[in-house]
C-alpha cells in the first residue's frame, strides 16, 4: 500500500554532492578525523557493544541451558509447556525488544547528528549544529 507522506526513515548515503558534483575524497577524510563525527561514533559503540555483549550472554545461556541443564529445561510450567519453550520464546521476544530499543535510541541520539553531518558533507558547507539543545 503506497502513501504520499513522507518517509521518516532517514536518506541514503549521498553520492554526488550539491550540484552533481562528485564528493571529493578529502571530504570524507575531513569529516572522519571532525570531533563531532567522532562524538557519533562513541555513542554508537557505548549502545552497541554492551548490548550486544548482554544478548550474547543471554543467548548462550538459552544454549548452556539446553545443553548442560536438561532436567531444568524439561520441567513443566503448565500443560505441555516447559522452561525451555518458555526460554525459547524470551529469546524472540528479547530480540524484537532490542531492536525498538536501539530504533528509539538511534532516532533520539544519531539520527539528527547525522543528518547534519551528512547535509553537511554532501553540500561542502558548515552545517548549524545545536549541541546545547541536543538535536
Amino acid at each position: 500500500m503506497a502513501t504520499d507522506r513522507p518517509s521518516k526513515d532517514p536518506a541514503p548515503p549521498p553520492e554526488h554532492g550539491a550540484g552533481d558534483e562528485p564528493i571529493k575524497e578529502s571530504a570524507y577524510v575531513t569529516m572522519h578525523s571532525d570531533p563531532r563525527f567522532g562524538e557519533l561514533k562513541r555513542r554508537l559503540y557505548r549502545f552497541v557493544f554492551p548490548m550486544s555483549i548482554a544478548f550474547m550472554a543471554w543467548y548462550l545461556l538459552y544454549v548452556m541451558m539446553s545443553a548442560f541443564g536438561r532436567d531444568v529445561m524439561g520441567i513443566d510450567l503448565f500443560g505441555n509447556v516447559n522452561v525451555a519453550l518458555v526460554f525459547g520464546a524470551f529469546q524472540f521476544i528479547s530480540t524484537f525488544g532490542i531492536a525498538v530499543f536501539y530504533t528509539m535510541y538511534a532516532n533520539r541520539n544519531f539520527d539528527s547528528r547525522a543528518a547534519r553531518l551528512r547535509a553537511e558533507l554532501q553540500n561542502g558547507t558548515k552545517a548549524k549544529v545545536d549541541e546545547e539543545a541536543g538535536r
